[in-house]
């Protein structure tokens, strides 16, 4: 399994999205070619450390787009770096909406 770090390096560097503006891979939000971005949020005042989410290349967050993996408000919370990076590969898998 790639690490959170990998997913960054090999993350599409730049898109410009249908508004023009310029998005660009970091570590907490990862494009993907298929056309959807991890948004990484680290939590401070909850149980979990972490919060991967799902987005379009416009910023528009697809709350459903993880409930088959078993979110139930449409993000995955993590405690460690390592599930984060697994959050992050089921993001890069989702089907093409590029």
């Amino acid at each position: 399994m790639k690490t959170w770090d990998e997913f960054v390096a090999e993350g599409v560097p730049e898109v410009v999205n249908d508004y023009g503006e310029r998005r660009k891979t970091s570590k907490t939000s990862i494009i993907f070619p298929n056309g959807w971005v991890a948004s990484i949020v680290e939590m401070t005042d909850y149980s979990a450390k972490y919060s991967v989410a799902v987005c379009d290349y416009n910023g528009y967050f697809d709350w459903d787009a993880l409930r088959s993996f078993g979110t139930e408000e449409g993000t995955v919370l993590c405690n460690s770096e390592e599930e984060v990076a697994s959050a992050i590969f089921i993001v890069s898998q989702l089907k093409n909406i590029a």
